[in-house]
C-alpha cells in the first residue's frame, strides 16, 4: 500500500518538487514542459550527473545556486541564473562536463545545452513556475 508523504517528508529525503512547465513572461513561450526541484541535501547534491541524457523539454531549478559543477555529467547544459523574483541574472550557455562556475544566484536552472538560446531566454526576463 502506498503511502502519501507531505512536503517536509519529501525534503526530509531529497524528493524534488515537480512544476508542469516554466512560461517565458516577455516572450510567452514555454521553456520547459517539466521542471524538477532539487529539494533537500541528496538531491541538490546529486542534481543530473550520472544521467544519460535528457529531453530538450526538460529542466532542474536549484534553490539558492552557490557554485554549480558538471562533474560525473555526460553532456554541456546551459545554466540560466534567477534572482528572488525568477528573473534571468546570467545565462551561461553549453557548460562542458567536468567544469565549475561560481555565480551565486538566488536560483539556476540546469538545461540541455542549446535551450537557453533556442528558447530565446536573455537577462532581464522574467521566468513563470507553473504548478500541475
Amino acid at each position: 500500500m502506498a503511502t502519501e508523504r507531505t512536503s517536509g517528508e519529501e525534503e526530509a529525503i531529497g524528493m524534488a518538487e515537480q512544476f508542469k512547465q516554466l512560461i517565458n513572461v516577455r516572450t510567452g513561450a514555454v521553456v520547459a514542459e517539466s521542471i524538477d526541484e532539487a529539494n533537500g541535501p541528496w538531491k541538490a547534491f546529486k542534481g543530473l550527473m550520472l544521467r544519460k541524457e535528457m529531453p530538450d523539454s526538460y529542466g532542474m531549478v536549484f534553490r539558492p545556486a552557490r557554485g554549480i559543477h558538471t562533474h560525473f555529467m555526460r553532456y554541456p547544459i546551459d545554466l540560466v541564473f534567477l534572482d528572488k523574483t525568477d528573473t534571468v541574472v546570467k545565462v551561461r550557455p553549453a557548460m562542458a562536463p567536468w567544469r565549475m562556475d561560481f555565480t551565486n544566484a538566488d536560483a539556476v536552472i540546469e538545461m540541455n545545452a542549446g535551450v537557453a538560446a533556442a528558447r530565446d531566454i536573455r537577462p532581464g526576463d522574467k521566468l513563470n513556475f507553473i504548478a500541475p
